[in-house]
C-alpha cells in the first residue's frame, strides 16, 4: 500500500485533509488533531468523548481500514463526532 489521501472532521472543531504515507501516519494525524483541538473546548467532557472516539477509530484504521486499503478500496468511519475517509493514492 502506498500513499493515502485522508480527510477528517471533528465536531465542534473543523475538518482537514492531507496526503499521508500510510495508515500509521493517518492515525498520527487524526490523534494529533484531536489532541490539538482540546483548546477549542471550555470544559473537558466533550473533548474527552471526541478523543475516545478517535482512539476507537484508530483501532479500526489499523484493522479493517488497512485491509480495505490493501485491496485498493477507500475506507471511512464515523463515531460520535469524529469522521475519517482514507483513499489510496497512486
Amino acid at each position: 500500500m502506498g500513499r493515502l489521501w485522508m480527510t477528517w472532521s471533528i465536531e465542534g472543531v473543523g475538518s482537514a485533509g492531507q496526503n499521508v504515507a500510510d495508515v500509521e501516519a493517518a492515525c498520527r494525524a487524526l490523534i494529533g488533531s484531536v489532541e490539538r483541538s482540546r483548546r477549542a473546548f471550555e470544559v473537558q467532557e466533550p473533548w474527552e468523548e471526541l478523543r475516545e472516539s478517535a482512539l476507537i477509530i484508530q483501532e479500526q484504521i489499523l484493522e479493517s481500514g488497512r485491509e480495505a486499503l490493501d485491496q485498493g478500496r477507500q475506507w471511512t468511519s464515523t463515531l460520535k463526532g469524529v469522521s475519517i475517509l482514507l483513499v489510496p493514492r497512486e
